[in-house]
């Protein structure tokens, strides 16, 4: 007697193993995610907010209220009405990304050249006093800098960001590695890494040593800009190609139902990550920018929930080549009172994106949902006499409405053609799709795509199996 299976579409993303021999979990998840509720949601798209000069890199920071963005160089302070200023005096100059620090009378930049700050009208020199730096922080009063390669940092005088002393560096020496990363956290704890190791200094409440090293850990950082601060703990991609949370001298890798993708000879120069907590969900934006992706094309873009520790990925499309290409952001802000409301930001290539919960296009173009199951075997010989969606409908206009399209892999050779089902138009509230018989297995491989730039939401995929031979 036919039964209704469920479809494993609940389950996480699993890329450790090779597709083909993958029984759980999911085998593709682009531009959705994993709902609280088991079930699966879009990812918001992009949609344009400032365009600025030239086509590079921007990296985001925020001032006194305003949104900041660097690009190549150029400062622009950008209010909440999309008006953008250009405010360069003093250049932003290096070789890296560029890193942001508040302190009480500015904004501090730098990206591997001399320090930045934004204070007034236009960006100046922080102090000629002051070393070149690849990040910076603050805590209790002192801007702290770390040197470029080398195993040193330096701190400014205490509430005087603008007076350095070269008496006042330190080293971080537990390994003979250089410092290559920093953050502070929410603790005022600083924390310094290397390739081969991370150290912890904390404030010293009196004397003329403001500093001490209180613990190092016995792995290293590899990719600095994936160290951040979120749930208590700080995250990054260690010596080891994990990406770990570590919280005192613990770590735990997080990133074992992705890791043969880090592991591979993937390109990571200049990876990072961005904290993004949007739609009721917390999530780490993880992006190799250089890696090259399982379509061939360059960009790996991971979104992961820290709360669930589940992963997805997020790509962009390339409508010439009618293939998914790297997501457009090389930065992630969220600015909590911009306007009066909670707004986030990606900084693109000479543009900043607004992401938002109503946009289902990046800046335009197509945002393809498409999720794909493991192999299914636990039914044996069988035959699905019919497949049922549960979703939310009436996603489109009064005049047009969007489609969602499904195909099954069978025995990992015969691919059915893709079948076709309306999403209804505004005001359908028929919940559950029907899209008829499937042929015969032993092996199920379920597939759907949504490529029309509207909200959606999966709550159940099912199967009606006939059992052969029982």
């Amino acid at each position: 007697m036919p039964t209704w299976e469920n479809v494993g579409f609940s389950a996480p993303l699993f890329l450790n193993v090779k597709e083909e021999a993958l029984r759980r979990g999911q085998a593709v998840l682009e531009n959705c995610f994993h709902n609280e509720q088991g079930g699966q949601s879009r990812f918001p798209g992009l949609k344009p907010f400032v365009t600025l000069s030239g086509s590079l890199p921007v990296y985001l920071g925020t001032w006194k209220g305003d949104l900041i963005a660097v690009s190549g160089g150029q400062v622009y302070r950008i209010r909440p009405d999309g008006v953008a200023t250009d405010v360069t005096d003093v250049a932003v100059n290096g070789d890296r990304r560029v890193t942001f620090e508040e302190t009480p009378t500015e904004l501090a930049m730098a990206a591997g050249g001399p320090i930045v700050r934004l204070s007034g009208e236009k960006t100046e020199l922080l102090s000629l006093e002051a070393p070149e730096a690849t990040h910076v922080g603050f805590i209790d009063g002192y801007l702290i800098a770390i040197l470029p390669d080398s195993g040193l940092f330096e701190h400014s005088e205490a509430n005087d960001t603008r007076n350095w002393d070269p008496i006042d560096t330190f080293a971080a020496a537990s390994k003979p590695d250089h410092i290559t990363g920093m953050v502070v956290t929410a603790f005022d704890e600083l924390l310094l890494s290397g390739p081969r190791s991370v150290e912890q200094f904390e404030r010293l409440p009196t004397g003329d040593i403001p500093f001490f090293r209180r613990w190092n850990m016995g792995e290293g950082i590899i990719l600095p800009y994936t160290l951040l601060f979120a749930d208590n703990a700080v995250w990054g991609v260690n010596d080891k190609r994990e990406f770990v949370r570590m919280s005192g001298q613990v770590t735990q890798p997080a990133s074992g139902a992705i890791q043969d993708f880090i592991e591979r000879k993937v390109d990571v120069r200049e990876a990072w990550t961005a904290l993004l907590h949007i739609r009721g969900q917390k999530f780490i934006v993880l992006q190799f920018p250089n890696g090259l992706n399982r379509y061939g094309t360059e960009g790996i873009t991971f979104l992961f929930d820290y709360r669930q520790n589940r992963w997805s990925e997020l790509y962009d499309w390339d409508q010439n080549e009618i293939v998914p290409k790297r997501w457009p952001g090389w930065s992630v802000i969220t600015l909590p009172e911009f306007g009066h409301e909670e707004r986030h930001f990606v900084g693109g290539e000479g543009r900043i994106f607004e992401l938002d919960p109503a946009v289902y296009t990046n800046d335009g173009r197509t945002q393809r949902w498409r999720c794909r199951s493991a192999h299914i075997d636990a039914w044996g010989e069988s035959e699905v006499q019919n497949l049922r969606i549960r979703v939310k409908r009436g996603v489109g206009t009064y005049d047009a409405d969007a489609t969602i399209k499904v195909r099954v892999h069978r025995d990992d050779k015969a691919v059915t053609r893709w079948v076709q089902r309306s999403l209804g138009k505004s005001g359908d509230r028929n919940m559950i799709l029907e899209f008829g018989a499937m042929g015969q297995a032993q092996l199920w491989q379920f597939e759907y795509e949504v490529t029309d730039a509207v909200e959606l939401e999966v709550s159940a995929v099912q199967a009606l199996i006939e059992r052969i031979g029982y």
